[in-house]
């Protein structure tokens, strides 16, 4: 759970996956354009083998550049929260636009879930128990691309 370890990616022709601490016991995925199933289970297994033995993580999962995603990807990270639940303090999603997760999927996830409406939302709950996520996710250390991640507000 260190917050000095950088975030990793993982790729496939389709798409990516950032992830890591952003900061004590705040675990952020980030996924861009299509979420594969074998992308999808590459990366619950590392959310598996990141969770604490003991202690909670809050968990921030920011699909605003996702585009489609394979249920089997979905199944993946259901299966890592149902087996881990109690490690899971609170669930904080930001979807893509327009769309919104179903009630099966927030129902497989238990509570709390918080489904942000939009980025401003999401990354406000993100840096109130997080503040040095925006450093670490937008910070002027990070490649250019990655500045974009968090608006300096």
């Amino acid at each position: 759970m260190s917050n000095s370890s950088p975030l990793e990616l993982l790729t496939d022709v389709a798409g990516s996956v950032t992830f890591g601490w952003a900061d004590d016991s705040v675990y952020y995925a980030r996924f861009s354009r299509c979420l594969s199933a074998k992308l999808g289970e590459a990366f619950a297994d590392r959310l598996r083998a990141s969770l604490p033995t003991s202690g909670c993580i809050k968990y921030f999962a920011d699909g605003r550049e996702l585009e489609s995603y394979d249920l089997l990807a979905r199944s993946a990270f259901v299966r890592v929260v149902s087996e881990h639940r109690k490690r899971f303090e609170q669930i904080n999603l930001l979807t893509w636009s327009g769309g919104q997760p179903s009630p099966a999927f927030l129902a497989a996830l238990g509570e709390p879930v918080f489904v942000a409406r939009d980025e401003v939302d999401f990354e406000s709950r993100l840096l109130a128990i997080a503040p040095r996520a925006r450093t670490k996710l937008g910070g002027k250390s990070e490649p250019a691309p990655r500045s974009r991640w968090l608006h300096r507000r």
